[in-house]
């Protein structure tokens, strides 16, 4: 808590406008610094999230499963806004989870906001996520058959990590 302590002539509130001048530059700079910690923490935590997830588990040929190919990145605009980007073609199926094999029915959703936000399980393309195995080909022409990919929900277990410890942060930044 900041005190402004004002004399009542014209220099002595002159002071003080200056000192609150400084005082909202100084805050300004903290909510910057604060919104820059809260963004790269859920970039963190989200990266290690996507880093570890498998997309695909029945490979026929090597055995190995395939890893998300996915990178998350945080974007500060000049409008105070900042955002927490998870680009990829693996994304969506890793934070929302495809095929009922690793999710629940079809039509539901283990992500918590995933039926409102229409990622629901066998709802995407062709409806192959309703069974418990399909297959697509690869662009040299080679079927791959998955059982889907299980909701990971990097992204909403990052900000619900980092929402739980926010005090903490606001007090390091802000004290």
């Amino acid at each position: 808590m900041k005190t402004i302590s004002v004399d009542l002539t014209e220099s002595g509130i002159n002071r003080a406008l200056q000192e609150l001048q400084e005082y909202k530059r100084t805050f300004n700079q903290k909510v910057e610094t604060f919104r820059a910690r809260v963004a790269d923490e859920i970039q963190k935590r989200a990266a290690q999230g996507f880093d570890v997830a498998i997309v695909d588990d029945l490979l026929p040929t090597s055995g190995t499963p395939i890893k998300a190919q996915v990178s998350v990145t945080v974007e500060a605009g000049s409008d105070g806004i900042t955002a927490v980007i998870a680009s990829g073609a693996d994304a969506v199926w890793v934070e929302f989870g495809a095929g009922v094999y690793h999710n629940g029915s079809a039509g539901s959703s283990p992500h918590p906001d995933g039926a409102a936000l229409g990622y629901t399980i066998g709802s995407y393309g062709m409806g192959y996520g309703k069974r418990k195995v399909w297959g697509y080909k690869t662009e040299d022409g080679r079927l791959i058959l998955t059982h889907g990919t299980p909701a990971e929900m990097p992204l909403y277990t990052a900000a619900k990590e980092i929402a739980d410890s926010i005090e903490v942060i606001a007090h390091e930044v802000f004290a």
